[in-house]
């Protein structure tokens, strides 16, 4: 199987461990600087891009950033993304078949998925994070290793949770606890209220 990682720093060394492991022996970085390789597996220029796509490469993009993430989707919308899930997460009742709906995400070791989740695409899910019951993750989220999430909660798009994030409880299905769009919660933080778009927050409580 082949497949082509956009980007080449640590995390797109992560993701690619995660594609050797589930099969995937013919790996490319896809990157600005293309004088070198990694670990053996070539960096090629984002000008290969249709080239790899003719020769039926699947693709991911291995970058933290949502907003880069975004800005690679918008310029080859028409690749053959897939998601990368690492064999160690695990899932709900029916979740790995809600995530199978979607595309781009970026699964890692230790991510535990419950039940009645609505997932987005291009979400990046680091090591050992927790998503439980009735929550809602929109398109180009990034959650960051060991962010543990409560029920009935919603994360917008685009929206980025640092490293060991704890997210509060929202009220019920219908009154959800809502991080916005484009918003940043710092690492370590403690988000017991909503949070609007386009803001960073950190501390505890998170404000």
């Amino acid at each position: 199987m082949k497949i082509a990682i956009f980007g080449a720093s640590g995390f797109a060394r992560e993701v690619r461990d995660i594609a050797y492991v589930l099969g995937y022996k013919n790996i490319v970085f896809i990157d600005k600087k293309t004088e070198r390789s990694i670990d053996g597996f070539p960096i090629v220029s984002e000008k290969k891009v249709n080239s790899l796509a003719e020769k039926d490469y699947h693709f991911i993009i291995g970058i933290g950033n949502p907003e880069i993430r975004k800005e690679i989707k918008a310029r080859y919308h028409d690749l053959k993304y897939i998601n990368l899930v690492h064999p160690s997460a695990t899932f709900g009742f029916r979740q790995l078949a809600e995530l199978e709906k979607r595309v781009g995400n970026v699964i890692c070791a230790g991510t535990r998925m419950t039940s009645n989740i609505r997932l987005g695409n291009f979400g990046v899910y680091y090591l050992n994070c927790t998503i439980p019951h009735d929550c809602v993750i929109e398109d180009f989220v990034t959650i960051s290793s060991g962010v543990n999430i409560s029920g009935n909660v919603k994360i917008s798009t685009g929206a980025y949770i640092g490293t060991n994030a704890c997210i509060l409880q929202g009220k019920s299905l219908t009154d959800k606890l809502v991080v916005g769009r484009n918003t940043i919660v710092g690492a370590g933080s403690v988000v017991t209220k909503s949070v609007p778009e386009n803001t960073i927050v950190k501390g505890i409580p998170a404000r």
